[in-house]
């Protein structure tokens, strides 16, 4: 995870141009390292054989770190984006999960113009109540002069439901059983059957943009 420039890296996190490490983590232009350990090439070996042929005994090899390891609930990982499950669904797969802290929020005090060339600075003083989740959020200074700049309108939903909206915007992590739009031949694609894109085969695909 965030492994960059390396190679020979196994169970390790932020890594930065190294080689041959196993179970390291936040490590810049090391070799031979395991648990952040320094060892010789030779020692480096024969340790790391020991340790896959008993994760292999075990079941561990080749697997993903257990769920219990986690730091975060599964609703607060970038995995509930990508794969959203219920908390139910969560749960009884061995997630933790992170119920919503209840809060009393603010009404806006702020009716926002549709036009951002009628917003003024006052805005900035303003307390903003979310259109869909009713959470209240800021508009800070660089932030508006980004919108004016770019002639784009005050948003009226948070942060989080705005990329809420956006990863709604992708296709699923799915791929489906289909048949190429010009050629018939059997196909797999991300696009769901009820989309309206057409979607070909890698041959079409290629014949008809070259």
């Amino acid at each position: 995870y965030y492994v960059f420039n390396c190679a020979n890296i196994d169970y390790c996190e932020q890594i930065y141009n190294c080689q041959n490490l196993f179970g390291c983590i936040g490590l810049k232009h090391e070799n031979h390292c395991i648990l952040n350990k320094q060892y010789s090439k030779e020692e480096y070996e024969e340790l790391r054989q020991k340790i896959v042929e008993h994760m292999k005994k075990t079941g561990e090899w080749g697997q993903f770190l257990p769920k219990e390891l986690s730091c975060f609930s599964y609703n607060e990982s970038t995995a509930h984006q990508y794969y959203p499950k219920t908390k139910e669904e969560a749960i009884g797969q061995g997630f933790k999960w992170m119920d919503e802290e209840q809060k009393d929020y603010k009404p806006q005090t702020y009716q926002i113009p549709d036009n951002i060339k009628d917003i003024d600075n006052v805005i900035l003083q303003e307390v903003l109540a979310c259109d869909d989740c009713k959470r209240n959020f800021k508009i800070v200074e660089q932030e508006l002069k980004f919108y004016r700049q770019n002639n784009i309108p005050i948003p009226h939903k948070c942060s989080e439901c705005r990329h809420k909206v956006r990863m709604d915007l992708r296709s699923p992590k799915k791929l489906y059983n289909g048949q190429c739009q010009k050629c018939s031949v059997d196909i797999q694609t991300s696009y769901a059957p009820d989309r309206p894109e057409k979607v070909y085969c890698e041959n079409c695909y290629l014949k008809e943009v070259y």
